[in-house]
């Protein structure tokens, strides 16, 4: 029986579209558990809201994964303050970025005070067992 303890979920996420947020979440979900359509549905969400930052770093996220240099994705432009990137998000991208360009210690820092609000950040989770290719 499904649970309505909230306490799980990721950060919330500033798109608009569900249905990005569901390519978003499902991608994630692939490149955690190393099935290959992950970068294709990542895309399938930045095509859907081309703003969608957390969609744009799980693609960076993924070519890593593949072998590429991690290159973090410029936020984007903040046109209003419906739009702006939430706190769990800013979090999300510098955790990500301070791992995967190589201070580990900084990201384990912003990891760990990360997940006692987000404990279900599935990506922020998983990046320590992730050791980039050589």
């Amino acid at each position: 029986m499904p649970s309505d303890d909230r306490t799980w979920d990721a950060p919330p996420l500033s798109t608009t579209s569900a249905e990005a947020a569901s390519r978003y979440r499902r991608g994630i979900a692939a490149l955690v558990a190393g099935i290959d359509h992950a970068e294709d549905l990542l895309a399938e969400a930045v095509a859907m809201d081309p703003d969608f930052h957390l969609a744009r770093i799980g693609i960076a996220v993924a070519r890593a994964v593949a072998g590429q240099a991690y290159v973090a994705p410029t936020p984007p432009p903040t046109p209003g303050p419906a739009r702006r990137l939430l706190r769990g998000e800013r979090q999300h991208g510098e955790i990500v970025e301070a791992a995967l360009t190589g201070d580990r210690r900084h990201a384990a820092d912003l990891r760990r005070e990360h997940l006692l609000e987000y404990p279900g950040d599935l990506l922020v989770v998983w990046l320590p067992a992730f050791r980039p290719p050589r």
